[in-house]
């Protein structure tokens, strides 16, 4: 049998010295151990952990890192826990604006595992490199624990801190899908801790698929607001990614209603059809199978978010979602399945969450079920294995 590294769990990584930590904001750690729950999807003999230092400004380095079978809350399986190394140590130093991959670790996976990756931080490397809606409770206490079966009177955090991403080694060809996107896509809206938000919901509609959720809550497709703007941030974030097959793309609305919340000028529907066009054909040469989603309804949204709901931006809106069903290969109608067929500038209300845009968790299974027949329909192939880093890469073993 054939095996090859894919991409099993991502996180979009963000600056901590940007607009989103008025909301959620980053963090430093010093003599503190960090431990943070992940699901990863599918079966291998061994993975391999990406540390992320990416907005930086100094160096990072995690004295010890752990991976574990994970049990409840803060405690992992007793017997499971497994050192990881990187570049035959324990320590890892990693430079601003880089991220490190560890050696591969001897630990295995079927189906569908949820696994915490303990990391001590002995000494204090400014605010994180993070994810701010993790919607996953991670732990934190003094000293270095890494390898405790519980952590007793922890702090708790609800971010995600420089884990930017786990691998695996499995049988080649397997499926493995890039959810690429906003709030939507980063969960908001479901509820925490419960992975249901559209791409974990995805994974369990796809036989055979990983699925990597790569959401930034107030992403744009065109500005650097909240992340980097989507058309700068799909080369590292999906095209770097080992074994990505598919890719699903959901981006713009933010484009359309943040620049009303904030007194900017409105973004031109052309634009955004131009962004979009320009994340398709990335994909396509990388001969990734692409599956675009319309943008979903948002009236009403000014009770909640005071000028994201205009008229020009819904003239916007509807514009691009034509450019999407006549221009698309593969539509993912999220518009159509989402809106309310009475009002359909109008979320549906039993798919709204309570702000008119962001969907709950009945939403969710809606739009995991648009997306799931899309992905279907489009077919496609796994691709070559292939070498691209966009990133400086500290230290990398793919034995």
């Amino acid at each position: 049998m054939t095996t090859a590294w894919t991409a099993a769990f991502r996180s979009a990584p963000v600056s901590a010295y940007e607009s989103m930590t008025l909301i959620h904001p980053s963090r430093a750690f010093h003599d503190q151990t960090l431990r943070q729950i992940v699901r990863v999807r599918g079966a291998g003999d061994r993975l391999r952990i990406r540390l992320s230092n990416q907005y930086g400004k100094q160096s990072l380095t995690i004295a010890r890192t752990s991976v574990a079978a994970h049990d409840t809350r803060s405690s992992i399986i007793a017997g499971t826990d497994t050192a990881v190394t990187f570049g035959g140590t324990a320590h890892v130093t990693i430079d601003a604006g880089a991220e490190a991959v560890s050696d591969p670790v001897g630990f295995a996976t079927a189906g569908e595992s949820d696994l915490a990756v303990s990391t001590y931080h002995a000494s204090d490397a400014g605010l994180a490199t993070y994810h701010p809606f993790a919607l996953q409770t991670g732990y934190v206490v003094a000293g270095d624990a890494v390898s405790r079966t519980r952590l007793t009177a922890a702090e708790e955090v609800e971010s995600r801190f420089h884990l930017g991403g786990i691998d695996i080694r499995g049988p080649e060809g397997r499926r493995v899908v890039a959810a690429f996107g906003d709030s939507l896509t980063d969960g908001v809206g479901t509820a925490h801790g419960t992975h249901r938000r559209y791409p974990d919901l995805l994974a369990g509609r796809l036989a055979d698929t990983s699925v990597l959720n790569l959401g930034i809550a107030g992403n744009r497709l065109l500005s650097d607001v909240f992340g980097e703007r989507g058309i700068a941030r799909f080369e590292r974030d999906v095209l770097a990614a080992p074994g990505v097959t598919h890719v699903v793309l959901e981006l713009g609305l933010n484009d359309i209603g943040m620049p009303g919340m904030l007194g900017l000028p409105a973004v031109p529907a052309d634009d955004l059809i131009d962004g979009l066009g320009s994340i398709i054909r990335q994909a396509a040469r990388a001969g990734l199978t692409t599956v675009v989603a319309t943008m979903t309804p948002f009236g009403g949204a000014n009770g909640v978010s005071p000028g994201f709901d205009t008229p020009e931006g819904e003239r916007t809106r509807q514009r691009v979602n034509e450019w999407i069903r006549a221009h698309s290969d593969v539509v993912a109608d999220l518009d159509h399945g989402l809106r309310d067929p009475a009002a359909p500038a109008v979320l549906r209300s039993e798919y709204d969450s309570g702000d008119r845009i962001h969907p709950n968790d009945a939403g969710a299974e809606a739009i995991a079920d648009i997306v799931a027949g899309a992905v279907l329909r489009a077919g496609g192939r796994a691709r070559a294995p292939h070498g691209q880093q966009s990133r400086a890469v500290t230290s990398l073993n793919t034995e």
